[in-house]
C-alpha cells in the first residue's frame, strides 16, 4: 500500500465512521424517545382507568334508587 492510497484511505474511514457514530446515536436517541413515550403512554392510561372507575361509582350512585340527588344538592 502506498502513501497516496493510504492517504485517501484514512479521510474516509473517519468519514464513515463519523456516519457510524451518528447513527449509533440517533438510534440511542429512538430509543429513549419510544420508552419515553410508552411510560406516557402507560401512566395516560392508567389515569384513564381511575377517572372511569370514579364515573362508574358515580353513575351508580345517581342511579340508586335510595338516593336522592336533588335532595342532597338542595341540602348542601
Amino acid at each position: 500500500m502506498n502513501a497516496a492510497t493510504l492517504a485517501l484511505l484514512i479521510p474516509i474511514l473517519a468519514i464513515i465512521g463519523s456516519f457510524v457514530i451518528s447513527i449509533m446515536k440517533l438510534r440511542e436517541k429512538q430509543l429513549y424517545a419510544a420508552n419515553e413515550y410508552r411510560n406516557q403512554s402507560k401512566s395516560v392510561n392508567e389515569e384513564l382507568q381511575a377517572l372511569r372507575d370514579r364515573v362508574e361509582v358515580l353513575e351508580r350512585l345517581v342511579t340508586d334508587d335510595g338516593y336522592d340527588l336533588s335532595h342532597k344538592i338542595n341540602n348542601a
